[in-house]
């Protein structure tokens, strides 16, 4: 599919084997910990208390996990990361009937650091490994490896605790762990960025001297600054998440308490969005060339198709299963065309950054768009109270559509600016 060569396919390949051995390990034990909690307490409240507090952790770690994704090897970073994760495991082992509340959510905030740093960790590797051209395809492969783990993994977390315990399941998770270490140490190219060492600059927005953390996320600021239409685009990247975080408290929401369907029924649906995020991602890889940051106000526009096709079904009043149908297609639809959006973005933020600052940049991206999705979901679930579901739909579909059309205006304003200065 990709003409890589040799060499750079088998080092690429081991990326992402590491990666998804990496992520299924946190992935399937971020979901079954909380399960685990909820199905012995019985305390929905405990559950969400446990998986908030962990959240927040992730968030503020998020733009010093880029700079370590900068500064420090990859195979460093695995194996430090997997020995707080092997000694939180220990210690929940030894102590999860005693105190399971505490060892949960002590044991939730270890995970989602360790996220928040597997995160922009694999997607520095990927400009120092590929060729520019291949950058693209890249991304868009880690992209899909990223949530192909994060569908592998709960559905694992099920299977298995029911089998093995959640003892052996945290074993279990520990072994696909050591496994991407052990892989990771194998293939000797997967390192630092070469303009990590200290005391070496990468141009006029890096450090040269490298002090702290706070000059090191500044100098990803002031280069975000320089570049206008980059930064328009994570900027109306971030509010479109926003808006459409909704679709998490819409969909549950619609199939259990509208449709009076099972939990089952939500599940298919998020089943079919994942499709939809991976041909998303799929898609970008296969056609570099026509996914450009030129189109990106085109896709944010097609993208708000989404929500009105979610609301179809019950805009015109049809049966339970075809508003099924018509909120499954529109959340598919919005997670193909938001997964390339994310691709496109990431990879144009790889593809324009100074060498040793890649993982700050995305650093800040992510954390800026993880903070915007609970701030949408927080006001989509009061703008249900108060509206309801189809309104709260159409009126997505509208903002996403009036974002697209600012940005192009915005967008076309800043090349014309460009143009005139040009000597």
């Amino acid at each position: 599919m990709y003409r890589w060569k040799i060499k750079e396919y088998l080092h690429f390949g081991v990326l992402l084997t590491v990666q998804a051995l990496a992520l299924v390990s946190e992935s399937t034990l971020r979901f079954a910990l909380p399960l685990y909690l909820l199905n012995v307490s019985g305390s929905p409240s405990l559950y969400g208390v446990a998986t908030a507090v962990a959240f927040v952790p992730s968030v503020l770690l998020m733009p010093a996990a880029g700079v370590v994704a900068d500064r420090v090897d990859m195979r460093r970073i695995l194996v430090i990361a997997g020995s707080v994760l092997v000694l939180c495991s220990a210690c929940y082992l030894f102590l999860f009937r005693a105190h399971l509340l505490v060892m949960t959510i002590l044991f939730l905030v270890t995970l989602y650091a360790v996220h928040a740093l597997y995160i922009p960790m694999f997607q520095a590797q990927i400009p120092r490994m590929l060729d520019t051209a291949h950058v693209k395809q890249g991304v868009s492969l880690v992209n899909q490896v990223s949530t192909a783990s994060n569908i592998i993994g709960p559905v694992l977390a099920g299977v298995l605790m029911g089998w093995m315990g959640i003892a052996l399941l945290v074993c279990f998770g520990m072994v696909c762990l050591v496994a991407a270490v052990m892989l990771a140490y194998a293939c000797l190219s997967l390192k630092r960025s070469p303009a990590a060492p200290s005391g070496v600059g990468t141009g006029d927005f890096a450090i040269a001297e490298r002090r702290s953390l706070f000059q090191d996320v500044r100098a990803a600021v002031l280069f975000l600054r320089s570049e206008k239409l980059l930064l328009l685009s994570i900027v109306f990247a971030c509010l479109v998440n926003a808006v459409l975080a909704g679709v998490n408290v819409v969909l549950p929401y619609v199939v259990t308490e509208q449709l009076a369907w099972n939990a089952a029924a939500v599940g298919l649906a998020e089943a079919i969005g994942a499709v939809g995020a991976l041909a998303g991602s799929a898609f970008v890889g296969l056609a570099p060339g026509f996914c450009t940051m030129k189109r990106f106000p085109a896709f944010i526009a097609l993208l708000g198709f989404g929500p009105l096709i979610s609301a179809m079904g019950s805009l015109f009043g049809f049966d339970a299963a075809v508003q099924f149908a018509c909120l499954t297609v529109g959340v598919a639809w919005i997670l193909f065309w938001g997964s390339a959006i994310t691709v496109v973005l990431v990879s144009d933020i790889q593809l324009q950054c100074e060498s040793g600052m890649v993982g700050r940049v995305l650093a800040l991206f992510y954390a800026v768009a993880t903070c915007a999705s609970p701030v949408g979901q927080a006001a989509c679930g009061i703008a249900i109270d108060m509206s309801g579901t189809t309104v709260l739909l159409v009126f997505m579909a509208t903002t996403i559509e009036l974002f697209a059309g600012l940005m192009a205006l915005l967008s076309k304003r800043s090349e014309d600016r460009g143009r005139k200065y040009l000597p």
